[in-house]
């Protein structure tokens, strides 16, 4: 019986699909300071199979506007940055940036604060 259930473990270890984060996206702070570019970014491990591309909008929480779209194929050697404004226009408006890319989707809601000065 012991053996049975070594073989069966076994075999579900070696059959299971490896969980991988093949693409992976920048986080961007949920805060930035007025004048502060929003910086989405991509990037791709080694031997990832499958699409790379990945689609990012940057959208005013007010007018539900997207004022900045993207699609990218996420690069193997180094991340790829793009900076933006501080919301549309550059006017520190709440601003939510969303990629989507094979098999997930994720969203960042990003506010601004004053500089203090």
């Amino acid at each position: 019986m012991l053996r049975i259930g070594l073989v069966v473990a076994l075999v579900l270890a070696f059959s299971a699909p490896a969980a991988s984060a093949d693409v992976l996206i920048s986080a961007i702070p949920r805060t930035l300071v007025c004048g502060d570019a929003i910086a989405p970014g991509i990037w791709a491990q080694a031997g990832t199979r499958g699409s790379r591309t990945v689609r990012m909008r940057a959208i005013d929480d007010r007018t539900g506007k997207v004022w900045w779209r993207k699609t990218a194929k996420a690069p193997f050697d180094d991340w790829r940055y793009w900076h933006l404004p501080s919301g549309m226009d550059g006017e520190c408006r709440p601003t939510t940036v969303v990629y989507k890319g094979p098999g997930f989707t994720t969203r960042y809601k990003i506010r601004f604060r004053s500089e203090g000065v």
